[in-house]
């Protein structure tokens, strides 16, 4: 069973050359090094009848030999099971009629990526099939250990990765949410859904969190003396916010590193804040008079919201990503956008919206008002070497469209 997506084997069936080697390079950014290129789909379907086993397909549409309707005819009578992505400069009516055919051919077509090819929409696709990886391996995760998840802290397998959250306004990069990814030897990739709350369970958590959060700085802080500049946002448990030095021991790392405290941001879940108020509130406001950002994060999913707000300086509100894909469909969820941003503008607060997947969800939350935005539209969360080579191939992106 394949892990994540670096062991995956990716097929690229098109006969445009400049096509293939974007596509490539684009998905060794994500660490996918084992893809293999066909120009027509004879040449393709040669390659899977010697047994050449592919995981993933990217298939255009309209090429000479044998066009995409007839590659997946082919695939049908083969039996392929894997993955398949459709590149096309059609319509969507002739779009939507090849996915009918597919699901008829009992073909998985996740979706279908226009010419020219975006990273950003890569990215979206290549995140769906990771949360696939992710959910099939669900299974073998379900009894990991305390002992095994606290050698993996030890060995530092629990590694920081980097979303990045862009400014609505100019598209600049404004920041980064550090997110904790276990890349387990032998299991693969472990979700934090599992490992999250074990930490949490056998008091994990705070050990857990100083080391995502002096890797998070270490890289912060190389890419600042680089030129970059942008914040970062650290998520922290309610675990973690009772402990009276933090202030000091995050203040401590902070200056190591040369990142300003009033460039990071700590996420605060909102359900988890009534356990030890008194003393949580002393160290928020600690916090806060140091310069350090407060985010109530996932906002409107708990039953205090509006009371925390009230009691505690935070400087953030982020959005539920329930609240925000899909809202264009949703009236209720669409009400609960605008109701939050209408909060958050009325106390001053940044507005950070999660789980923008689609250019859908990108244009309700900036017609709403929101400053920031993240999700798979933008990009998935990264490694510190993958976030670094997508930070240049945006810079590249960027510079090239200014000249036009």
């Amino acid at each position: 069973m394949k892990k994540d997506l670096s062991e995956l084997s990716i097929l690229i069936i098109d006969d445009d050359e400049f096509i293939l080697s974007t596509v490539v390079m684009t998905l060794e950014l994500v660490g996918v090094t084992n893809v293999i290129t066909c120009k027509n789909g004879l040449d393709a379907l040669t390659m899977i009848d010697s047994g050449q086993v592919i995981d993933v397909i990217m298939l255009d549409l309209n090429m000479p030999v044998m066009d995409g309707v007839e590659v997946l005819r082919n695939l049908a009578l083969r039996k392929y099971f894997g993955d398949i992505l459709l590149f096309s400069g059609e319509d969507t009516r002739i779009l939507k009629s090849v996915k009918n055919l597919a699901d008829e051919h009992k073909l998985n077509v996740l979706g279908s990526l226009s010419k020219p090819v975006s990273a950003n929409d890569l990215f979206e696709k290549l995140a769906r099939i990771e949360l696939k990886l992710i959910e099939t391996s669900k299974a073998n995760t379900e009894l990991i250990s305390s002992e095994e998840l606290q050698k993996a802290i030890a060995e530092k397998q629990i590694a920081a990765f980097f979303e990045p959250q862009i400014n609505v306004m100019d598209g600049s990069l404004a920041s980064v949410e550090v997110l904790a990814r276990w890349q387990h030897p032998e299991r693969g990739l472990i979700p934090p859904i599992t490992f999250i709350p074990l930490a949490e369970e056998h008091d994990l958590i705070n050990e857990m969190t100083w080391h995502i959060f002096e890797q998070a700085l270490a890289n912060v802080g190389q890419w600042r003396k680089r030129g970059y500049d942008f914040s970062v946002s650290v998520n922290f448990s309610a675990k973690s916010l009772v402990l009276v030095d933090l202030p000091e021991r995050l203040t401590a790392i902070a200056n190591t590193h040369d990142v300003p405290c009033n460039m990071i941001t700590l996420e605060v879940t909102e359900s988890r804040l009534l356990e030890n108020l008194a003393t949580t509130l002393d160290v928020l406001t600690r916090l806060r008079l140091m310069g350090f950002r407060l985010s109530i994060d996932d906002f409107g999913t708990g039953y205090s919201s509006m009371s925390q707000l009230s009691n505690i300086p935070f400087t953030e509100l982020k959005i539920d990503r329930s609240f925000v894909h899909d809202a264009a469909d949703n009236l209720e969820a669409r009400a609960i956008l605008e109701s939050s941003v209408i909060l958050a503008k009325k106390l001053n607060m940044t507005i950070v919206a999660e789980g923008v997947e689609n250019q859908s969800d990108w244009d309700q939350v900036v017609d709403v008002g929101c400053d920031l935005v993240q999700g798979y539209f933008i990009a998935r969360a990264m490694s510190a070497a993958q976030f670094d080579a997508w930070m240049s191939w945006r810079e590249a992106d960027l510079s090239q469209s200014a000249h036009g």
